[in-house]
């Protein structure tokens, strides 16, 4: 008998807690204080949403799921966060994480949940799970003289209690503007500035207006890196004052920024360069580094088909077949309307489908990773033209990306 055929899958107890932070330790590094001090006072989980993995009487594997709110084209869509998946050395190769994986994406199905979202750790090993990438992060390293100076920057200050009321308000405000943010609650932000509590405002008349948190540390080779957390300003003025202040600080040498892909920070820069760039020919020097991002999976299709918004004014309906290996519900042909950019989804019964796709492909179709021409290019996506032209139109948005706060 294998051992993953003797394992047992649960939630954990209160008093196992210190073996999970101690085996989490071991899987990603950390103060084992620290990582037990978070399991017992998350504001965005609790005991329920830990996963252990029992082998006769030792744990030997965890997981953390637990549910937020991811906005998409304007509405929070239900999701269910996927952290900290890890195995003790001894146990691995033996399935046991996908056995982990099964058992939560089974318990998000019967929740009814939209969509699941994680950081991998192997983008090919999620695929095996019927999850896809369905994000980028544009990864700057620039030197303060290649930012402008703009002349907004004098009224960059630094962060007081009294602001973070502001910053709520002005963050929850832009939530409906930006794909891929999460709702966050009020005991989230007092622990995001506890744990980043350098923080520069962008200050309007007593009016926080935007903000950056960031580190600082000394690299290998000597550099002061000033590492930007997060970036945000809700005003152009605002956008400009921070640029301005960071050109003109002079607590780093380096900046680095895990940006979205859409970040005009781009068109900033007095020079295109990054400040390790290599030359790859004639003028072509690296601007920034492109990395993979967060995977997702839909759980409920017509949920994940329904929550979100369209483009108004378009109109259409079309029968769509998905191949879902872990989630049968999943596979059983739809009607998918779309009236005037709100969506219905209902049983096909004998129709014929005129979208044949998988999980993978829809997820990030649905996301706006990959669009149906391109997914149809590739062999993904078995349908005409007319289809993939109308599902673009319809799912037309800005790249998601997750803020660092959110990382999980």
């Amino acid at each position: 008998m294998s051992i993953i055929d003797t394992v047992t899958i649960r939630p954990v107890l209160p008093d196992e807690l210190e073996t999970v932070a101690q085996m989490l330790t071991l899987g990603f590094g950390g103060d084992k204080s620290q990582r037990l001090a978070m399991l017992r006072n998350n504001p965005r989980f609790d005991n329920s949403h830990l996963i252990i993995v029992q082998h006769e009487a030792d744990i030997v594997g965890t997981m953390t799921v637990f549910p937020a709110q991811m906005w998409l084209s304007g509405v929070p869509v239900k999701v269910e966060a996927v952290a900290g998946v890890t195995v003790l050395p001894e146990y691995r190769r033996h399935g046991i994480a996908a056995k982990m994986m099964e058992f939560a994406i089974g318990r998000m199905s019967s929740e009814g949940l939209a969509m699941s979202v994680l950081f991998p750790f192997s983008h090919r090993y999620y695929n095996k799970l019927g999850y896809g990438t369905i994000g980028d992060v544009h990864i700057y390293r620039i030197t303060p003289d290649n930012l402008p100076a703009f002349e907004e920057g004098h009224k960059v200050r630094p962060f007081q209690s009294d602001d973070l009321a502001t910053l709520r308000v002005m963050y929850k405000g832009q939530m409906t503007w930006r794909n891929g943010w999460f709702t966050r609650s009020n005991d989230w932000w007092d622990e995001l500035t506890q744990r980043w509590p350098q923080i520069m405002v962008f200050d309007n008349d007593d009016m926080a207006e935007g903000f950056y948190a960031y580190t600082l540390e000394t690299t290998d080779r000597g550099e002061r890196l000033m590492r930007l957390h997060e970036f945000f300003a809700a005003e152009d003025a605002a956008y400009r004052g921070l640029i301005g202040y960071l050109a003109a600080q002079n607590e780093a040498d380096v900046i680095e920024y895990y940006a979205p892909p859409d970040t005009p920070l781009r068109h900033l820069l007095r020079q295109p360069l990054a400040s390790d760039a290599q030359n790859r020919g004639w003028i072509f020097n690296d601007l920034c580094h492109i990395s993979a991002g967060p995977m997702g999976r839909i759980i409920n299709l017509h949920q994940a088909l329904t929550t979100r918004f369209y483009k108004r004014g378009l109109s259409g309906e079309r029968v769509l077949k998905v191949s879902d290996p872990l989630i049968p519900g999943n596979e059983l042909p739809i009607v998918f309307r779309i009236v005037d950019g709100r969506a219905e989804t209902r049983p096909a019964e004998e129709q014929t489908p005129q979208i044949e796709t998988d999980i993978i492909t829809i997820s990030q179709i649905l996301t706006g990773y990959l669009s149906a021409k391109q997914a149809r290019l590739l062999g993904r996506f078995q349908t005409d033209e007319d289809t993939c032209s109308w599902l673009d139109q319809a799912i037309a948005d800005s790249p998601l990306f997750i803020q660092a706060g959110d990382w999980f």
